[in-house]
């Protein structure tokens, strides 16, 4: 049997539902002939020495607690994979149940380097159904999960054989040399959510194989890692995380944009585009706000405006994050330099009086406007330039108007491949020991 690289992050409250996992893992593959990874990104509740005593059941278990802040599971999983010394890895979050014979229907699955295999997740009703999971209640927590009814589920489930559909998403299984040679890791910027999608545009790009396999399947509680525990409940304290989280989801959802220019799980070619705006009107700092992800920079002439944008967005875009994962404002600046941020400095750009000379503009496209027409005409506006990379890529080279726009189409450059890898090495570093 191949060996396989079980990495599993865990953080606040997850207890419970780790060494659910770890019993199913025990149950349900041949775990001698595996690896077990685990990273505690939070042990507030003692976790770390709870996990030792599973060293004598497990043979290769291998634990790392942090001891600071959490780092969150984007870049706690690239310290995870590069951890493990199997050619193949599987991600797990500490809030699934693997099922019976979970191993090797991973291995019969997985049968190149060219491919990511996405296991079925079987959850409770609390979301909308979809396509490629299955909807049952086995429970909502550990304690009244029904464990052996899952089993039976699933081995019924797996009696159908049903054929491999298309798509990806967490538990995955890949192999190494492909998740760091090709992929380099989940990209930090996205730091309570959005990753996901972000890195299967990536694996299309590439040219990946993204499967899934109806018999390699977890039970899968939901959103504890990204909400919490109790997160669906009806009380003040779930409110408030799901509301913080909603707030997070918001700036992910920005900095998608800001990369891709649009929202979606297939690729879309990708343009430089310049907003070159004519303060002739006192500033709506929402307004430009809500514009700003659509374009690679933003060109105004007045200084001030610059300053507060810049500030705002900066501010914005860490904020909610950081109350998400308890940071303070010092560990944040020691340790920003991990995540991959948008430089709102070069964004946001003071241009004065030159603002309207077009050939001393950088950028492939230019896009110009007065603030007034955008403030009397939202709808319209915003319909322009939210698809704005639509537009480019639909129009030839040239100079165009439209309504109260002006188009300057020099070069349409897709900077999709500019985007696919990034330098992971440097979310590597740290003092991060596994015993």
């Amino acid at each position: 049997m191949k060996k396989i690289s079980f990495c599993i992050n865990t953080s606040r409250n997850e207890r419970e539902y780790l060494l659910l996992l770890l019993n199913s893992l025990k149950e349900n593959t041949q775990i001698e002939n595996h690896e077990v990874l685990i990273f505690i990104d939070s042990d507030n509740q003692k976790t770390y020495r709870t996990l030792i005593k599973y060293k004598e059941t497990i043979p290769d278990l291998k634990i790392c607690k942090n001891t600071k802040c959490p780092l969150g599971h984007q870049r706690n999983s690239a310290i995870l994979f590069n951890e493990a010394k199997n050619d193949i890895i599987c991600y797990l979050q500490s809030d699934m149940v693997v099922g019976p014979n979970f191993d090797q229907h991973i291995i019969k699955n997985l049968t190149d380097e060219n491919t990511v295999l996405s296991c079925a997740r079987i959850e409770p009703p609390i979301h909308p159904e979809s396509p490629e999971k299955i909807t049952k209640d086995f429970g909502l927590e550990p304690d009244n999960f029904k464990y052996d009814e899952f089993k039976t589920f699933v081995s019924e489930l797996q009696k159908e054989n049903r054929p491999n559909i298309k798509g990806h998403f967490a538990p995955f299984a890949v192999y190494k040399k492909t998740w760091f040679d090709k992929l380099g890791s989940f990209d930090t910027q996205f730091r309570c959510s959005r990753e996901d999608s972000d890195t299967i545009i990536r694996m299309h790009l590439l040219g990946l194989n993204l499967i899934q396999s109806w018999n390699a399947c977890v039970y899968h509680f939901t959103c504890v890692s990204s909400r919490g525990t109790g997160w669906y409940k009806d009380d003040e304290a779930a409110k408030y995380k799901n509301d913080l989280q909603n707030k997070a989801d918001e700036q992910e959802l920005k900095r998608f944009f800001r990369k891709w220019g649009y929202f979606g799980h297939l690729p879309k070619p990708v343009y430089d585009v310049t907003f070159s705006i004519n303060l002739d009107h006192f500033a709506d700092l929402n307004l430009l706000k809500a514009i700003e992800p659509y374009c690679t920079r933003m060109y105004l002439n007045d200084l001030k405006v610059v300053q507060q944008l810049r500030s705002q967005l900066e501010f914005e875009s860490y904020y909610y994050s950081n109350l998400r994962w308890k940071y303070t404002k010092e560990y944040w600046e020691e340790n920003k330099q991990f995540f991959f941020l948008n430089d709102f400095n070069d964004r946001i750009r003071y241009v004065g009086d030159k603002a309207w000379k077009i050939e001393e503009k950088e950028g492939d496209s230019m896009v110009i406007f007065k603030n007034s027409d955008l403030k009397k005409n939202p709808q319209e506006g915003f319909k322009i330039l939210t698809s704005i990379q639509d537009l480019i890529d639909d129009t030839n080279i040239g100079t165009y108007e439209h309504g109260f726009f002006k188009f300057y189409i020099r070069e349409k450059n897709n900077l999709q491949k500019e985007k696919i890898k990034f330098d992971y090495k440097k979310i590597l570093t740290g003092d991060f020991k596994f015993e």
